[in-house]
C-alpha cells in the first residue's frame, strides 16, 4: 500500500499517478491521517462493478 502525504502528491504528481497506474491506488495523508484514495481509471471501473454485484445481492429477496 503506498501513502504518500498531500505535500508529496502536491509536489510529484506525476510520479504518483504512475503508482496509481502500476499498482492501483494510492492513499493520501493529511496531518497524519488519510483523506483520500488516488485510484486507477482500470481499478475504479472493477471496483464500482464489485460494488454494484454487491449491492444487488444484498437486495434480492430470499423468498424468490
Amino acid at each position: 500500500m503506498n501513502i504518500a502525504t498531500s505535500t508529496q502528491m502536491k509536489n510529484s504528481f506525476g510520479r504518483y499517478l504512475d503508482i496509481a497506474l502500476s499498482q492501483g491506488e494510492v492513499l493520501v495523508e493529511r496531518h497524519g491521517k488519510i483523506v483520500a484514495k488516488l485510484i486507477s481509471y482500470q481499478k475504479s471501473q472493477t471496483y464500482l462493478a464489485d460494488s454494484l454485484k454487491g449491492l444487488a445481492a444484498k437486495n434480492e429477496d430470499p423468498a424468490e
